[in-house]
């Protein structure tokens, strides 16, 4: 492989390798606050800041998840493209 043949390889491959930092980022935030909703139900059970943060925690929820399928499918899209490159070299 030349020079500017691994130029290329490597130029196409930075948009799948951000998308997938995206993507560990939101499973990464999701987590964190999943295990901290799970264990603040058992610790803070009926406090009144504990239910508000609640609601709010599970709309950011279904937005970090979305978002997170949104990178998967960058990812996907990207990764094709990236094939798609190598393959004709």
């Amino acid at each position: 492989m030349t020079d500017q043949e691994k130029e290329i390889v490597a130029k196409a491959s930075v948009p799948m390798s951000i998308a997938n930092g995206f993507r560990w980022l939101f499973l990464v935030i999701a987590l964190l606050l999943v295990l901290f909703l799970f264990f603040g139900n058992k610790l803070w059970e009926g406090a009144a800041w504990y239910d508000a943060f609640t609601a709010k925690a599970y709309i950011f929820l279904l937005w970090d998840i979305a978002l997170m399928l949104l990178s998967n499918v960058l990812r996907i899209v990207f990764t094709a493209r990236y094939n798609k490159i190598v393959k004709k070299l």
